[in-house]
């Protein structure tokens, strides 16, 4: 004969009941019951400073117009090389060559426009510590190669250190503060609960295009030297994070 299952003590309703109650015990997180603390500041501080960028940044570059594409690069390919071998063995500048482009040119002709040639572009980059060096260089280059702008660049070597001493600032500006708001409210002093510190700050500045003509382009290349000033940067590191005042 099968045998009956023994019944559960109590109804089905009230185990029923008892098993909601622990499941949503189980499911409420564990801050739910712990009230909010007490004592509890957000702070924030910034340390920033004006710097001048180690390296000068310049772009040239060679371009030719014209109806045969073949002869257009042969004769852009040889003012890169050129230009290259003059850079490579001024001291001081480190060169390499970018983007090289083909466009179509068009003429209006009576209302039609019609392709009439070709524009190939070559760019070359050239960095250098002392901008002096690189100004005389660009007076060398400007026979051969348009300069489309200058620019000032920081190395690694600068980004580490401006971000080690700017956060160290920072640090201290935040303990300072916290220090000052435990004072004010009252306090004894403060713990940290958390913080969090940036990375290094500072807008990178736009290149500053030069646009010359032809005949300026001549007239510059008589010139011993390009004036290179690579400018000032403002660059900052925050500090935010929460503490603790203490009784």
């Amino acid at each position: 004969m099968p045998m009956r299952p023994t019944p559960l003590p109590g109804s089905p309703r009230r185990v029923l009941a008892g098993l909601v109650l622990a499941l949503s015990t189980l499911a409420a997180p564990a801050w739910a019951e712990q009230p909010a603390p007490s004592g509890v500041l957000q702070l924030q501080a910034q340390a920033s400073a004006e710097v001048v960028p180690d390296r000068s940044v310049a772009s040239l570059a060679a371009v030719a117009q014209g109806e045969d594409l073949a002869a257009l690069n042969a004769q852009v390919a040889r003012r890169l090389d050129d230009a290259l071998r003059t850079a490579r063995a001024t001291q001081g500048v480190q060169a390499s060559t970018g983007e090289v482009s083909t466009q179509p040119r068009y003429r209006d002709t009576s209302g039609t426009v019609q392709q009439d040639g070709w524009t190939v572009r070559a760019v070359l980059t050239l960095r250098a510590a002392d901008p002096k060096v690189l100004g005389a260089l660009l007076g060398q280059l400007g026979a051969q190669l348009q300069l489309q702008s200058v620019r000032g660049e920081m190395s690694a070597a600068q980004r580490q250190h401006e971000l080690d001493t700017l956060g160290a600032r920072a640090i201290a500006a935040f303990r300072a503060r916290a220090q000052a708001a435990a004072r004010d409210f009252g306090y004894a002093g403060y713990t940290l609960r958390e913080a969090q510190l940036s990375e290094l700050q500072g807008v990178e500045p736009q290149p500053r295009p030069m646009v010359f003509q032809q005949g300026m382009l001549a007239a510059r290349a008589a010139q011993p030297a390009l004036a290179v000033e690579p400018g000032r940067r403002e660059l900052s590191v925050s500090v935010s994070g929460s503490v603790q005042l203490l009784h």
